[in-house]
């Protein structure tokens, strides 16, 4: 971990913040619950929620909220952008060079000066175009 994040780390919160970091995707804090609460089964889905929420406010992690689907939880802090499927709500990290242009293009449009950007491109992943696509073909999955 790095740092002192200016929170006291309980057991619990280093499990919490352990499962975030393992993880190879990007988990929603129900998936983080019932990962934590395989070591820790007296663990409440409250403390999972608000202490995800505190190491994201700390910087030790980032949160991806997407209006009405669940929040998403990213080990990865550095600046890097993101596509997020609409369909199933995966959220999976992309490299794109041109993204960091958009941040001179916006300060410069606006005067602001730009302390830091994400950018997330929305659609629709490969797995569910198949599943729409079976679909829509009639044909058996097997």
């Amino acid at each position: 971990m790095r740092g002192d994040p200016g929170i006291r780390m309980t057991t619990q919160r280093a499990a919490i913040l352990a499962e975030v970091q393992a993880a190879d995707e990007h988990l929603t804090a129900g998936e983080i619950f019932e990962r934590v609460r395989r070591k820790y089964p007296t663990i409440a889905y409250g403390t999972v929620y608000r202490t995800l929420h505190l190491l994201a406010e700390r910087g030790l992690i980032q949160e991806f909220p997407f209006g009405d689907q669940a929040s998403r939880f990213d080990r990865r802090t550095d600046r890097h952008d993101h596509v997020h499927c609409t369909s199933c709500g995966a959220l999976v990290d992309v490299d794109v060079p041109s993204a960091i242009l958009a941040r001179q293009v916006a300060a410069d449009q606006t005067g602001y000066e730009i302390h830091g950007h994400q950018t997330v491109f929305t659609g629709i992943c490969p797995d569910c175009q198949r599943s729409r696509q079976d679909g829509r073909d009639g044909r058996d999955n097997d």
